[in-house]
Order: structure tokens, then C-alpha cells, then sequence
């Protein structure tokens, strides 16, 4: 997917840019992201295009120069159905926008977390397919989506899975498991020599255990307690 960033605020442009970037590379998913520092310099890049040439404009209603109302304006008599969500620190501009069809209304300052919702709202709104792995089982390959699974662990010489609805015993090792799953653009994390837990099901931690999402309680290590709270707290922010 495409995203335009008009922001004249360039460190924080910059860090919406890396939050982005990190989202798409977690999901494998391609994600450009084009940064503009004012909306005129962003209409001079458009030139005479009638339709925009991205899934989503993003802009910040407060800008030197001409502000992001009046470009949303512009934009939307290029096009008509283009994606175009708002930046903005009042949520009182939610109304004043309503003639323009705006898409999403975010609140500054923009955040990883917040980030992720209006990225899987575009994902989803494309109809983009969630992230999965390709999973031989019992001789058939399979589509595992990583948003359905809890944990995975070592079990024995072989390695499970456990899933919100089934759980899959499979002989590929352990640590390639966890590797193909974070490659495949899922967020997992050792909490236990032998339990990686998806960092996106996690509700609480505590030092000696975490609770996933269904009341699921797994153990926690006490060498691994540190990388894994600080991992949920980036996750969650």
C-alpha cells in the first residue's frame, strides 16, 4: 500500500514514518510512505494528477501555510473517493470535516498503537489477506493465520501450536517455527525456554507469568521477564 504524510512538523512526520515502517515490516506487508512538509509542496508533487496515486492521504489539520482543510478541499475535487484522514489535537474538527467525507480522525500525537488500528482499518478496508504461514499438516499444506494463534511451545522432538480454536502439532523445530512466524509478520517472543507466546494476545504480565487473551496463563522466566515486558510495553504504546 501507498501512503502521503503531509506534516510540517519533520521529527514527527519522521517518527510516524518509522512506526509505519514497522508495522508493515512485523506484517510483511509492502508499505510505502511518502513525507510532505507542506501542502503545497505536496500538490506540486501531484501536478496534474485527476485521481491521487495512494491508498490513503494523511494530513495534519494545523500547517504553516495552507492548512489541511483547505487541501483536503483540493484534493477531493481531484478525487472524489480518496482515502483522506486527519491529524489533529481537538477532536472538535471531527464535524467541521463532514462534508469532505474524511475518512479517519486520529489524535496527535500519533502512537505505535494507534498507528497499527488505522493501518489494519486501511489493510483491512483493501482487502489485503491477514498474514499467514504456509503450513504442511498431515500432508496438506495450510494456511495458518498468525492472528489466530496464542503461543507455540516445544513439545518433545516436535513443536505445537495453539491456536484460539485448534491446536497443531507439526516436526519442524522449534526455533524455526518461531522464526518463519515473525518472518510471516507475526510478533512472537520467547517467555520460556520452551514457549514463545504472540505478543498481540498478551493482556497482563507478571514476573513469574503472563495471561493471554481466553484467561490462557503461561509460565515466565526469570532472565526473560525483562526483554518480554519491555517488548509488550512497545507493543501496546
Amino acid at each position: 500500500m501507498r501512503i502521503a504524510y503531509c506534516e510540517d512538523e519533520q521529527a514527527q512526520a519522521e517518527l510516524a514514518k518509522e512506526y509505519m515502517d514497522s508495522w508493515a515490516k512485523k506484517r510483511n506487508i509492502s508499505c510505502t510512505v511518502e513525507l510532505f512538509s507542506t501542502a503545497e509542496e505536496f500538490l506540486f508533487a501531484l501536478d496534474e494528477a485527476k485521481a491521487l496515486p495512494y491508498d490513503l492521504v494523511l494530513l495534519d489539520i494545523a500547517m504553516d501555510g495552507m492548512d489541511g482543510f483547505t487541501l483536503a478541499k483540493k484534493l477531493r475535487e481531484r478525487d472524489k473517493k480518496a482515502r483522506i484522514a486527519f491529524l489533529t489535537s481537538d477532536s472538535s474538527h471531527v464535524f467541521e470535516g463532514y462534508e469532505l467525507e474524511i475518512w479517519r480522525y486520529i489524535l496527535k500525537p500519533l502512537t505505535p498503537r494507534r498507528t497499527a488500528e488505522l493501518l489494519s482499518a486501511l489493510t483491512e478496508s483493501l482487502g489485503e489477506a491477514d498474514p499467514y504461514l504456509l503450513l504442511e499438516i498431515s500432508g496438506e499444506m495450510r494456511k495458518l493465520y498468525l492472528r489466530d494463534l496464542l503461543y507455540v511451545e516445544v513439545n518433545g522432538h516436535y513443536t505445537t501450536l495453539h491456536g484460539n480454536e485448534e491446536t497443531i502439532t507439526t516436526k519442524k523445530k522449534f526455533s524455526d517455527m518461531v522464526e518463519a512466524l515473525n518472518a510471516a509478520g507475526g510478533n512472537f517472543l520467547r517467555c520460556h525456554r520452551s514457549v514463545a507466546v504472540n505478543l498481540t494476545k498478551i493482556q497482563r504480565i507478571g514476573r513469574q507469568s503472563c495471561v493471554l487473551t481466553g484467561n490462557v496463563e503461561l509460565p515466565v522466566s526469570r532472565n526473560m521477564y525483562q526483554a518480554l515486558n519491555e517488548a509488550f510495553i512497545r507493543e501496546n504504546l
